[in-house]
């Protein structure tokens, strides 16, 4: 039996295309970058978020311009590689391959992601689970 097969930009625009029509959806040579707006819950604010991906490499995801923004001067958002980059998956565990589609993966997991964060800056507690890490450098998958 053969393994699934590893999706290409291409593949991987097309995807975002027929599941994510109001996301602005880029291809240029490896890379694919996908902008649009995400609102976590009905009561939620929508965040304008960027999902950059390079083929070969795990998708980054940013929701950038001071939109998420920290609880006490010094206290780190939780779970994110910087302030404008929320950690969705441990990459070290595989959770995401590049079999996988961002559309019904990646971007499900920010807006639940987006949901704990702003359970988080309510109450200052995260109740998204997860593993403490440091920042990466552009892992592999």
């Amino acid at each position: 039996m053969r393994g699934k097969r590893r999706l290409n930009i291409r593949e991987q625009a097309a995807w975002m295309r027929n599941n994510l029509p109001r996301f602005q959806t880029e291809v240029t040579g490896r890379e694919l970058i996908c902008r649009g707006n995400i609102q976590p819950t009905p009561l939620s604010r929508e965040y304008k978020v960027v999902i950059h991906y390079e083929f070969g490499y795990r998708p980054r995801v940013f929701v950038p311009g001071g939109q998420l923004r920290r609880r006490d001067h010094g206290e780190p958002i939780p779970h994110t590689y910087a302030d404008d980059e929320p950690c969705l998956y441990y990459p070290a565990n595989a959770e995401w391959t590049s079999e996988m589609k961002i559309a019904t993966t990646i971007v499900s997991w920010l807006a639940l992601w987006l949901m704990y964060y702003e359970i988080w800056s309510a109450t200052g507690e995260w109740l998204g689970g997860g593993i403490e890490h440091k920042t990466e450098e552009k892992p592999t998958e």
